[in-house]
């Protein structure tokens, strides 16, 4: 498992930044949470969050290489 600066990313992350850090679509992101693969929890507002430990774990599982958030 790579290790990453905990500052690298806000503790929170929205499904745009994910998508973003992996090279892929919102709705891509949207399906690997529908589908499970990616642990996320909604807010009031119908927008999903995704724990930044959750997102590393994830990559990690899937060998998807992280852009840098720089």
């Amino acid at each position: 498992m790579k290790t990453y600066p905990e500052n690298s990313y806000p503790e929170y992350l929205t499904t745009g930044t994910v998508a973003r850090h992996c090279g892929v679509s919102k709705v891509t992101v949207l399906r690997w949470i529908a589908k499970g693969d990616l642990t996320a929890f909604r807010l009031p507002g119908g927008q999903n969050r995704i724990h930044r430990d959750d997102f590393y774990a994830f990559a990690d599982r899937h060998s998807i290489p992280i852009r840098s958030p720089h």
